[in-house]
């Protein structure tokens, strides 16, 4: 798109904006003193609600409404959040049992079938992320040769629309890299409606104007559930708002996951030195790289998934590194520093 074209987007955009924001003021101002509005959204009548429903309490309380399943790389966050979200779903405890393939294939089907009736929502969180793709914003469409600008609503919005007039379920969304995400930008007003006594529903009840003049409110059905690498960013550094309105939930690496005694006994010991060297737990390496594979794979799960892990984890000292790979000593591997290159793992004998 040319500069000229992006300029004459840009200017049509803000006049719609301008003319909303008229239209809103002129009925606003028309209809209601500043007091009485005041009066009228802390109180929010039916009448008052811009048709949201009564408030009707929640009847299950076995899940938290926020949580953030956390914890080092490998730790199984994503793969976990589905039992997490289908127990929410299906108003059972959480299930930390191991799955065969066929338990696992069935539990997928039962995630796609929620997921094609909307009580699933799956996205992910990143930079660029922002607040028109998730709560609503203003978006150019084409007709012909005419541009046109219309409300958008985003994924949440859409989500918790559709909550607010289904009470009787419960829906879920997944938002995985949640910390990688700008979380003031992407949520803007509605962080305070995230908490549990703000939702539509419960005692404190809230609801917001949106900017383009929408009253809108965040379900009591609506169960958000988001995943977070802790060894990108430690729990004490996320935002206090976001921190203070979740639950969080630390999944740690799970040796007896791991079918094979040696590589589960790698595991182990390769935690047990970096717990030992870097005094947290957010540092390790999680039992997903193992699962499903045997002795002989340890070469390659070492050399393209463990190895670059443990130099960001030690700031490219291979000293550091070297030590850490004692702990494949009892394998059928060795370490190779020959070369320019990095140290690697090697089949003990080969060349």
């Amino acid at each position: 798109m040319s500069q000229e074209a992006e300029k004459m987007i840009d200017a049509r955009i803000d006049a719609r904006l301008r003319k909303i924001m008229e239209e809103r003021n002129l009925y606003e101002g028309a209809a209601h003193s500043p007091q009485q509005k005041s009066e009228e959204r802390a109180v929010m009548p039916e009448l008052a609600s811009g048709g949201l429903p009564a408030r009707k309490p929640r009847q299950q309380t076995l899940h938290p409404l926020n949580q953030i399943l956390y914890g080092a790389p490998g730790t199984g966050k994503t793969y976990s959040a589905v039992e997490y979200a289908l127990a929410i779903l299906e108003n059972r405890a959480v299930s930390e049992a191991p799955l065969t393939n066929h338990e696992r294939t069935v539990q997928m089907e039962t995630w796609e079938s929620y997921r094609a009736s909307g009580q699933i929502v799956f996205t992910t969180f990143h930079q660029s992320y922002g607040y028109e793709e998730f709560i609503q914003g203003i978006r150019p469409g084409t007709s012909g040769e005419t541009v046109s600008f219309q409300v958008a609503d985003g994924i949440f919005k859409k989500m918790a629309d559709a909550a607010r007039k289904d009470m009787e379920n419960s829906y879920v969304i997944v938002i995985d890299e949640i910390n990688r995400g700008n979380i003031s930008r992407i949520f803007g007003e509605l962080i305070t409606l995230l908490e549990e006594d703000k939702r539509w529903g419960e005692q404190n009840q809230l609801a917001v104007t949106l900017p383009l003049g929408e009253l809108f409110a965040i379900p009591n059905n609506l169960y958000v559930i988001g995943t977070m690498n802790s060894a990108d960013k430690s729990i004490s550094l996320i935002d206090a708002a976001l921190r203070r309105r979740f639950d969080f939930v630390e999944l740690a690496p799970r040796p007896e996951l791991i079918g094979d005694a040696v590589l589960r006994d790698v595991m182990v010991r390769l935690n047990r030195y970096l717990r030992r060297e870097l005094r947290s737990t957010d540092l390790l390496v999680g039992h997903s790289f193992f699962i499903g594979k045997r002795e002989k794979d340890l070469g390659n799960i070492m050399n393209r998934n463990i190895i670059p892990l443990l130099y960001e984890y030690f700031y490219d000292e291979e000293a550091k590194v070297k030590k850490a790979l004692e702990c494949i000593s009892d394998s059928n591997f060795e370490t190779d520093g020959t070369g320019n290159r990095r140290v690697r793992v090697k089949e003990k004998g080969s060349q």
